[in-house]
């Protein structure tokens, strides 16, 4: 019969009470859609959605990617979608309206005319700063309008608890964290 050593013992002690990741992610239920890291079994980030779950494992599939399975024990990073966001879609839209309403302005205002009038308006394109300003306001105005109407998708950071697992077999004792 084999001695367990209290320097054993005590570690198992101490690691025992640790909950496991899956019994601390009860918001990773299937229907759920989120983004996961984890080195060896997706490249980078991979989106989609938790279409299962067991005790030790993830299986997410996305709409152009076969469903992966993905040990909890190897994710490394995990964000949780928090639906669309309209007011989040608006400032991404002005971002995008503003510089490049500011390049037609720029480019409307540099082909004025001699005169700097264009003949079938009644915009005085002379001063290229306020047809410039004209222009990205409303490229803001659009951009907001439009990025609203799509909004954008809000994640928040899914908090992974440190992993802990003790290993006693054939003469070894192993132990691992991670965090």
């Amino acid at each position: 019969m084999r001695h367990i050593s209290a320097a054993t013992l005590a570690l198992f002690a101490l690691f025992a009470d640790t909950p496991p990741v899956s019994a601390q992610a009860s918001e990773l239920q299937p229907g759920a859609r989120v983004r996961v890291q984890a080195p060896g079994f997706v490249a980078g980030w991979f989106e989609g959605t938790i279409l299962a779950r067991s005790a030790d494992t993830l299986v997410v599939g996305g709409p152009n990617a076969n469903p992966v399975h993905v040990p909890f024990a190897r994710i490394s990073a995990l964000e949780i979608s928090r639906g669309s966001s309209r007011g989040d879609g608006a400032i991404r839209g002005m971002k995008w309206g503003v510089p490049i309403m500011a390049v037609f302005g720029v480019a409307l205002a540099a082909t004025g005319g001699e005169g700097g009038n264009c003949s079938t308006c009644d915009v005085d394109f002379s001063d290229g700063v306020k047809i410039t300003a004209l222009f990205a306001l409303s490229g803001a105005f659009y951009g907001a309008g439009i990025g609203a109407i799509v909004g954008r998708e809000r994640w928040d950071q899914f908090d992974l608890a440190s992993r802990t697992a003790l290993h006693v077999g054939r003469g070894r004792i192993g132990l691992a964290v991670g965090f």
